[in-house]
């Protein structure tokens, strides 16, 4: 399975890491006040060290954000939530959230895949730091080879680099000047709680060259500019503001016609989602009132403001805060978001089951595996999810299994608490399951036997118009032969179950992965069910 970057593991994990508690000698340093920065005003310690060309640049000034009123209303509205956050983030590093000042990531170059490892990110807290508690925990952060530097330039600022060279340890010259170092000033200043930046060249040369996708080339003469940066306020309002840096005037122009674009863009789309919203906001207090901040947060998107300075374009949006019922509107909205990582994992799982299927099918002379292993006397053991273990990298558990045995038998029976968690539905399966409720139909025309594994090339309809794997409304202990008999003369759809925070999904024999709001009706999931059926579908799936 492909880790994410480090850049994204850090941005959340590192600021857990970083602020340890216990001193270390050395000289301190004052946190930064909220206050304009002078025109030739030394940088605060941690953008000292940030590239003035890097490919990317983030500034966070966490204090401000975890003491504003915004967070606060949050924090009010789930007090449980960040009790816990605050509770993990203190017993791992003995300090509470509200100590962390700052956190700054940059990237020096993101030019190919040789460079998606290599970033720094300096920390800076108000009190103390223990560099060795530091570099410990980096060392269980990252993998075992990375390359990890740690240093303290002051007893409250530390510096990780991940995969870069000593010279990044050391601060940037004084006089040090760059497409990113207005922004680098920005986030210098005080003001801003969030600033973020790129120089477009230090990213992949497919984006600033002319053969580009149709749908990104409204968008080219920003992605052909010089730099992108943007600063987010907060207050009684939230204040976003996009600067484009080219490197014409008549570059700049078309830039701020692009930066319209996008933006009608993103409120196109968004005022998509928000209708989709709408249905279910008639029974719900709560998507009701987060409809209303995204409706504000839409008009506000409107209403923004293009205007030239020079050979830079810039984007404005203000949405004010007050009024907007945001506590509710948070805990919708967190309540979507776990709703759609629990899609996206269980979506996710389906597809590395239809992956292995396919990979057992590539070792087995195209023909999937059967729906379980059959013993002597004809009897199913042991359920195909058995079979597929070794192509989803649980080879050592596969080995484990004694095939000839049934699922309960002593030795297998003990095999069932290490049921991998592609079989494990999030928030339905409780944490240490083994029950699973992703299941095959078998027989009657099915593509599944219980004896034999069907051949692909053998399934008339269509891979893409056949059931492969399903979310039963049941769930079965995972080694278990127990399957969804398919009887076309039976209603089929009792067994399909609106499991995933009530939606159904099924991987198709294609490998393809499709959500449902709804079980389709019965002559469309019998079409659906078998493999050479000649059904039409009746346009319902």
């Amino acid at each position: 399975m492909r880790r994410s970057s480090p850049f994204f593991a850090t941005a959340a994990l590192g600021l857990l890491a970083a602020a340890v508690a216990v001193g270390l000698p050395g000289p301190a340093e004052p946190p930064v006040l909220a206050q304009p920065a002078r025109a030739n005003a030394p940088l605060p310690t941690a953008l000292t060290f940030v590239p003035h060309d890097a490919a990317l640049f983030l500034h966070a000034d966490v204090a401000a954000i975890w003491n504003s009123d915004l967070l606060k209303t949050f924090r009010t509205a789930d007090p449980t939530a960040f009790t816990a956050l605050d509770g993990e983030f203190a017993k791992a590093t003995g300090m509470k959230l509200g100590d962390l000042q700052s956190f700054v990531a940059f990237a020096p170059r993101l030019k190919g895949p040789q460079d998606q490892d290599k970033f720094g990110f300096v920390l800076t807290f108000n009190k103390a730091f223990d560099k060795d508690a530091l570099a410990k925990a980096a060392k269980e952060l990252f993998p075992k080879d990375a390359k990890l530097n740690v240093t303290a330039p002051t007893n409250r600022v530390a510096v990780v680099l991940l995969g870069l060279g000593d010279e990044f340890a050391k601060p940037q010259p004084p006089d040090a000047d760059g497409h990113l170092t207005p922004a680098i000033k920005a986030a210098a200043g005080g003001k801003h709680v969030l600033v973020a930046g790129s120089t477009l060249g230090n990213l992949p040369d497919e984006i600033q060259q002319d053969d580009i996708p149709a749908q990104i080339r409204p968008f080219q003469p920003i992605l052909k500019s010089n730099a992108v940066y943007a600063t987010i306020d907060l207050g009684k309002s939230l204040a976003l503001n996009v600067h484009v840096t080219a490197k014409r005037a008549a570059q700049a122009a078309e830039a701020e016609k692009a930066l319209a674009a996008l933006a009608k863009l993103i409120a196109d789309e968004a005022a998509a989602g928000v209708t989709e919203l709408k249905a279910d906001a008639k029974t719900n207090r709560g998507l009701a009132d987060l409809v209303k901040v995204l409706d504000a947060a839409l008009a506000a998107a409107k209403g923004a403001k293009f205007d030239l300075d020079g050979k830079e374009a810039r984007a404005t949006l203000t949405l004010p805060l007050d009024g907007l019922p945001l506590a509710s509107a948070y805990k919708a909205a967190t309540a979507k978001v776990i709703e759609a990582t629990a899609l996206n994992q269980s979506a996710n799982n389906l597809k590395q089951i239809a992956i292995a299927m396919h990979n057992y099918a590539s070792a087995n002379n195209d023909n999937f595996p059967p729906a379980a292993v059959v013993g002597k006397k004809g009897k199913p053991q042991l359920s195909w999810r058995v079979l597929i273990l070794p192509y989803i990298e649980e080879d050592a558990l596969y080995k484990q299994f004694k095939l000839e045995e049934p699922w309960d038998s002593d030795n297998n029976k003990k095999l069932i608490a290490k049921m991998p968690k592609v079989f494990a539905i999030p928030g339905k399966t409780a944490p240490g399951g083994t029950d699973t409720h992703y299941r095959v139909f078998v027989g009657n025309g099915a593509a599944w036997d219980w004896v034999t594994g069907t051949k692909i090339t053998n399934i008339a309809d269509g891979t893409s118009n056949t059931l492969m794997v399903v979310t039963a409304a049941d769930a079965v202990p995972w080694t278990k032969p127990d399957e969804l008999e398919f009887d076309p003369e039976k209603d089929m759809t009792k067994l399909l179950g609106l499991v995933v925070n009530g939606r159904a999904q099924v991987a198709m024999c294609d490998g393809s992965v499709r959500t449902l709001k709804a079980v389709p009706k019965k002559d469309t999931l019998n079409a659906l069910i078998t493999k050479n059926g000649g059904e039409v579908n009746q346009g319902d799936f």
